[in-house]
């Protein structure tokens, strides 16, 4: 069976940027419901559709880098101490609200960033799915799966 937006999935994966593993359920399979696994990283529910059971490896292009949301401000102007990776809500160029991290401090100024942590780096998924099935109607209502690998009623 090939898995559609209706199927459960049971899987295994590992997310690869710049040749270093970030995530993955290291030996731990995975049983999602498609539609409902916010959990998991950008781009791999999307590379499930049209599988059937099996290992796949999958490159996604991430959203590009846009400099414009990378800015420089004295730390006096932040209202508490910077640290890197820390976050601060701000407002955008175009007026849009952001969350900014901390990405360099030198001194008096710091740098902040409102991209996503992976924006410019392509995303390579190696995964395996070991099984799909149709979900079933209470579990489509309920947004999870039931049985093995999900949510005991």
């Amino acid at each position: 069976m090939q898995v559609d937006a209706r199927s459960v999935v049971k899987l295994e994966y590992e997310l690869w940027v710049e040749g270093q593993k970030l995530k993955g359920t290291d030996g731990h399979p995975k049983t999602i419901l498609m539609g409902h696994a916010p959990e998991l990283p950008p781009g791999l529910e999307a590379s499930l559709l049209g599988k059937e059971p099996g290992s796949y490896q999958v490159v996604w292009p991430s959203e590009p880098y846009d400099p414009a949301l990378c800015i420089e401000v004295p730390s006096a102007e932040l209202p508490d101490p910077p640290r890197i990776g820390g976050g601060y809500s701000g407002v955008g160029p175009e007026g849009q609200p952001l969350l900014y991290r901390v990405v360099g401090i030198a001194g008096d100024r710091v740098t902040l960033d409102a991209n996503p942590p992976l924006a410019g780096k392509a995303l390579e998924y190696r995964f395996t799915i070991l099984s799909v099935r149709p979900a079933e109607p209470e579990e489509l209502e309920h947004g999870h799966v039931h049985g093995e690998g999900g949510v005991q009623h």
